[in-house]
Order: C-alpha cells, then structure tokens, then sequence
C-alpha cells in the first residue's frame, strides 16, 4: 500500500514511512535525512553556479524511491538528465511513478541495476556524469572505485556514510578492513570520520588518476556527508595524495598533532612523555572545505523554499565561522569534568582566548566543543583561570 508524502517541491508515492528506516524496508526512505537533501540541492546548484556548467548529467544509483534524484531533477536548474537506479525492482518502478507524478519523467533515466553495475557502464569518458551521488545505507566504500571511475573531471562526488561507529573508533578492525586506516577514540571523533572517510576516497581516486578535494563535509544526525571536486590528471592526483597524513593523540594531557607529512611518530607524547598515545590515520590532513563555495550554498539555501532552511543556514553559517580554524576541537564538558570545575560560560572561554591571540569558534560537530588553536595546557590554564576570577567576583 502506498501514501503520498510531500518533500521541498516533490510530491511523492511510498510504502508508509517508518521512524527508524531498516534495510528491511520495502522501498527505502529516511525521512531523517531530509536535511542531506535540502542540503546537496544547495551544493549542486552553487556548483553548477560557480563553475557555469549547463546541462550537467547527475547519477544517483541508490535512489531508493527517487526522491533525491526527482528533487534534483525539479529543484536545480541546468539540469540535462538524471540517471536513477536501484537494484530493487519495486524501487525502480516507484520511481518511474514519482517522476511520472512531477513531471520529470524525461529527465529522469530509471535503472534496475545494481549500483557498482550502473556506474561501471558509464565509464567510457562519453558516458561519464559531472555528478554522482552515493548515499548508501551504511557505508559508501564499496562504490568508490565504480563511482571515481564515472565521474567527470571537474566534477562533483558526493558522498554519505552513516557507519559512524566504525570510523569513530568503536569498531577499529571493521575501520581497518573496509576503510584500510586506523581510527582512534577521541572527543573530536566526528571530524576524524571524515577525514578517515575523505583519506580512504582520496587514496582510491589517486589511484585512478583523480584528484578529490572536499569543497564541504559536516557531521549530522545518523551520519557524515562529504561533497568533493574531482580532477582528472597525476598532477591533480599527487596534488590530493600530498595532503594525506595521520594523527597522534594523547589520551593524558590531550596533545593531538596532525601532519600531513608520512613520518614515524615516537610511542610516548612529545608533550607529558606519557605512553597513552593513539595514531590515526592515513586521513585527510588539510581543510574540509571551501569558503567560496560554502557561501554559495549559504546563498541558495536562503533563496531556495526548504523544509530544514532555518537549520540548513544555521549550519553553514557555523561552517564559514570554524573554517579557518586548526584541524580538532575541544569537549568543554568533558575537560571540565576532568578538571572538576564548574563548566563557565562559552563566551568567556572564548573571550579569554581570543585576548590571548588564538582563533576559537563554535564548532558544528558539538554544542559542548570549540575549535582553537589554543593548546590543551592553554585551555585547562584557561579555563582555571576563569574559574577562579568568577569565585572571587562572587
């Protein structure tokens, strides 16, 4: 039995909608990821702005019930067509309903395929998209090699994975074997899933001669979602590669450094010498996205009619404000608990840093974090400080 349901400008057929989506689903949708949605709308049409593409070709070869492709279909402009595909043979029916019912139907292109399958015959440079998007349920890595190799230079590769307890630590030999890198436990785990995540995808892009680049990543929900450039050539290929590097962490005093230069690390901290130390890595060692192209999702979202507009504009917003700010962030919960002091006020903290000359900004990965380039010593000196000013201000 099928309900009609209504998302940004598409009105769509699916089976009833359940709260927490399994694979079990007849047709699969998550409501939840209404946001990604809105979102990759957003970053397609400033891509396609910015880069003055017209009749760009787009895949989504995991389309489920075709809402992501239909919107993008209906909702973007310069759009030639979109190629929609699901191994599932109900899901590739509803979305010839649904693309039928918004008037798409000759834009869209609806394949029942598998989605590896589907985009390994568009890998003739005749047949490559200047879009491809993998949003899979689960990970995203076992379409990496099929989708770079359909991908056209000076394209964009989007990009979900919504394993977080794999690339968060929880599940290190799991993040070793499907991702081919070594995770580690920390307060600032959610941007180490992307960069692990964006690592993995560079690594398999080199390979075939491609260089990515994330233009913007960010944490939300159930999952983490990259959008990156890809240039064909070695230069552009090396060029990605070189920004590569791993990640020491100390679990004592709180001490992280990220190079992006491939050298041995020592066993003990550099800072405390304690022996409690994780590395991470190979993963993404530069910065996660760019201002021009953030701004200009920022300026869609704000004239595009969304249904998580107010949320969508606050998190970019809070994107171009962290953007140039060190790679990690720092719990103020969790290091206040550790110092067992009352939590003060964020702006205090964040004012007392900023007289000292350090950059600190919210961060969109934690209500409780701030990014700074503050050191872990600097901030619990900080944070003392403010402690103890407040006692005698009392």
């Amino acid at each position: 039995m099928l309900e009609k349901y209504k998302e940004g400008q598409v009105t769509f057929l699916s089976p009833p909608i359940q709260k927490v989506p399994t694979t079990g689903m007849q047709v699969f949708y998550n409501p939840q990821s209404e946001l990604n949605r809105d979102i990759t709308i957003c970053v397609i049409q400033a891509f396609l702005n910015h880069y003055e593409k017209t009749d760009a070709r787009v895949c989504t070869p995991l389309a489920g019930t075709g809402v992501r492709a239909i919107r993008i279909a209906k909702e973007v402009d310069r759009i030639k067509s979109v190629v929609a595909g699901d191994c599932n043979p109900i899901a590739a029916e509803l979305i010839k309903r649904n693309s039928e019912l918004n008037r798409v139907s000759e834009i869209i292109e609806v394949h029942h395929s598998d989605a590896n399958l589907l985009l390994t015959r568009h890998h003739h440079r005749s047949r490559k998209f200047d879009i491809i998007d993998i949003d899979p349920f689960g990970s995203p890595r076992n379409f990496f090699a099929a989708a770079i190799g359909a991908i056209k230079s000076h394209g964009l590769l989007c990009l979900t994975a919504t394993d977080i307890p794999v690339l968060v630590g929880i599940r290190p030999k799991a993040c070793m074997k499907r991702y081919a890198a070594n995770p580690a436990r920390t307060e600032y785990g959610h941007e180490l899933a992307i960069r692990l995540l964006l690592g993995s995808a560079v690594r398999e892009a080199a390979s075939q001669d491609i260089g990515l680049k994330p233009l913007l990543a960010f944490y939300a929900d159930h999952y983490i979602r990259v959008f990156c450039y890809a240039s064909k050539g070695d230069e552009a290929a090396w060029a990605a590669i070189s920004q590569l590097g791993h990640l020491v962490h100390c679990d004592e005093c709180g001490f992280r450094q990220l190079t992006n230069k491939f050298q041995h690390f020592q066993p003990s901290c550099p800072k405390c010498d304690s022996k409690r130390t994780q590395i991470a890595g190979p993963l993404w060692a530069n910065s996660l996205g760019s201002r021009v192209f953030i701004d200009g999702a920022l300026k869609e979202s704000l004239q595009k009619p969304l249904g998580t507009k107010r949320r969508l504009t606050r998190l970019l917003k809070r994107l171009l404000k962290e953007l140039d700010g060190p790679p990690t962030y720092f719990d103020l919960h969790k290091l206040c608990d550790e110092l067992e002091i009352p939590i003060p006020s964020f702006q205090s903290v964040m004012r007392t840093l900023r007289d000292k000359g350090h950059f600190c900004s919210r961060t969109h990965f934690s209500p409780h974090a701030i990014r700074t380039s503050a050191s872990a010593q600097t901030l619990h000196q900080t944070l003392m400080q403010i402690t103890e000013d407040e006692k005698h201000h009392v």
